[in-house]
């Protein structure tokens, strides 16, 4: 009995010592080291977390949204915790192939990437299932509300939501806001709690000059158009003459970013193509003959019957025989003999700097990426036929936008506007930057812009341009059908053509100028059956959207 007792009283100091010790290292650890230990279990249960504010929208002048961001999350799969995965119901959840999940599962990869900005409802469903070793990290989903709306003006993103292009890439930097680093750690259901959440994101936007409703008419338009020329391109571009705001600018075929993309259309060729300009760039010869050599304005040219030898081998034509013809007369019908020889009174020198005065040659300065300068070389490097060539349209070339600006040099009374396609920008709601127009110089008189001006209503009343008319408005307007250059071949094409109708209305008082260029018609390529029927309909759309017809004057909404 007496070893009986020894034995339990040696197993009850055993417990005893056993339990002191316990005691001693619980107290240990949770009294006398208890910040230090709480510090290291935080460190291992908090980490920092980067995250981006939403990009910022893009509006339109009347504040419609053409660009936005939403919160998105993307799936993402452990792939050492997905051996029990349902591959068949995952990718009924997900839309993904069974083939391309198991694929993506055996990458040599602790964590692989399964499927990016997911919306809401998508994650929902994925997370309903309680799928092993899936887990969702927050991105962003760039949304154009307009789909393909002045899609080459606005632009589009790539997967890591950086501009590609447009506004999306000029103003990328500012739209893409700021980066943060915040303090996270998991509850006890593996949530993350973001522990220091109390900073307010940047609201940060861009206003541009486009009116979402002018937009959409050219778009429109140009869409019909390309169905029944079956051109290779169609350009439409609004502008206002007066602060060189574009209130559009519309090509076709066009993009949706919203959409997979073909990179080969990650192109503004209303800034981006160059053509010779035909017989549109004649406002510049005539330009420069009535600012040099007023005489002109009431002299009468011999336009050779149609037929006319400049050298050897370079013999150029009229559309139609004329013979004597006034000086607005040779614009109204587009006498190409007639521009050649009022180029030869102006003279190389003269013509070159008027051409450069209304700006070919040279960049425009639109707040816009992938714009051409054109061709138009020193007179030092003109051949002897050159200036007569130049003076109607041929051995230079221009894009789209140096087009329309000439024709709103006029429209204005002479001065050269710096095209604007941004009006402003702002953070936090607070305007912190205004794009106000800018004058560029004075390039002719009022009272020479106001002769071409009569003589454009010409071209409409009775030249080539009638096609381009509206009942009850006067319109000013200029065509211009030019051969297309083979440099392969080294001479002009006979069968590429680009068909260019330019021209600003009401007449006297301009609200608006507008370029049209139908870029390769099949069929028909004259501007004057072509793109002056274009022209026409976007205006007679405008002149309803702006409520026009009161005592035949134009009046705004």
């Amino acid at each position: 009995m007496r070893i009986i007792k020894y034995k339990i009283i040696f197993i009850c100091l055993f417990i005893f010592f056993i339990f002191f010790i316990i005691g001693s290292r619980l107290f240990w650890v949770q009294i006398i080291n208890y910040t230090f230990f709480a510090q290291e279990v935080s460190k291992q249960s908090k980490r920092i977390k980067k995250t981006q504010t939403l990009r910022g929208n893009i509006y339109d002048r009347n504040m419609m949204t053409l660009a936005t961001s939403m919160a998105a999350e993307s799936c993402y799969i452990e792939t050492k915790k997905a051996k029990d995965l349902d591959i068949e119901l995952f990718s009924k959840c997900t839309g993904m192939l069974p083939a391309d999940i198991r694929f993506k599962l055996k990458q040599n990869k602790n964590s692989v990437l399964i499927k990016r900005k997911l919306l809401p409802d998508e994650v929902l469903k994925i997370k309903s299932k309680n799928f092993p070793g899936v887990y969702f990290e927050k991105e962003q989903l760039r949304f154009y509300p307009e789909n393909s709306l002045a899609s080459y003006v606005v632009g589009v993103v790539g997967t890591d939501n950086k501009g590609l292009l447009g506004v999306e890439y000029l103003f990328n930097d500012f739209l893409t806001g700021l980066s943060k680093k915040h303090v996270v750690m998991k509850d006890g259901k593996g949530r993350e709690i973001i522990l220091d959440n109390d900073s307010e994101d940047e609201n940060r936007y861009v206003v541009l000059t486009i009116d979402t409703r002018l937009q959409h008419i050219a778009e429109t338009i140009l869409k019909k158009a390309y169905e029944t020329t079956y051109a290779k391109s169609l350009t439409c571009i609004i502008q206002n003459p007066y602060t060189g705001e574009i209130l559009a600018m519309a090509s076709y075929p066009s993009f949706d970013p919203n959409k997979k993309i073909d990179p080969k259309m990650l192109k503004n060729i209303s800034i981006g193509d160059a053509y010779e300009p035909g017989s549109v760039f004649k406002i510049v010869t005539a330009a420069a003959a009535l600012e040099k050599h007023p005489e002109v304005l009431s002299e009468n040219f011999f336009c050779e019957n149609g037929s006319y030898k400049l050298a050897k081998d370079i013999i150029i034509h009229d559309h139609e025989k004329y013979g004597l013809l006034s000086f607005k007369e040779m614009l109204a019908y587009s006498s190409n003999i007639g521009f050649a020889k009022l180029g030869r009174i102006i003279g190389k020198q003269d013509l070159w700097q008027y051409a450069r005065s209304f700006g070919f040659g040279m960049n425009t300065g639109i707040e816009l990426t992938g714009e051409t300068s054109g061709r138009l070389e020193p007179p030092s490097k003109w051949s002897g036929v050159s200036c007569e060539m130049i003076s109607f349209g041929q051995e230079l070339s221009a894009n789209a936008l140096q087009i329309i600006n000439s024709f709103s040099t006029v429209a204005n009374g002479g001065v050269l506007m710096e095209p604007k396609i941004i009006k402003s920008v702002f953070c936090n709601n607070k305007e912190i930057q205004t794009f106000e127009p800018v004058k560029i110089r004075r390039v002719i008189s009022p009272a020479t812009a106001d002769n071409i001006r009569k003589m454009l209503e010409a071209v409409v009343e009775y030249g080539t341009g009638v096609q381009a008319g509206i009942d009850g408005i006067k319109i000013a307007g200029k065509t211009g059908t030019a051969q297309k250059y083979d440099k392969q071949l080294k001479k002009y094409s006979d069968s590429k053509y680009v068909s260019l109708f330019a021209g600003f209305f009401p007449a006297e008082k301009p609200k608006v100028t507008i370029l049209i260029v139908v870029d390769e018609p099949k069929g028909d390529y004259w501007a004057s059956s072509v793109a002056a029927p274009i022209f026409k309909k976007v205006s007679s759309d405008i002149l309803e959207y702006l409520n026009i017809y009161q005592e035949n004057k134009l009046v705004l909404k």
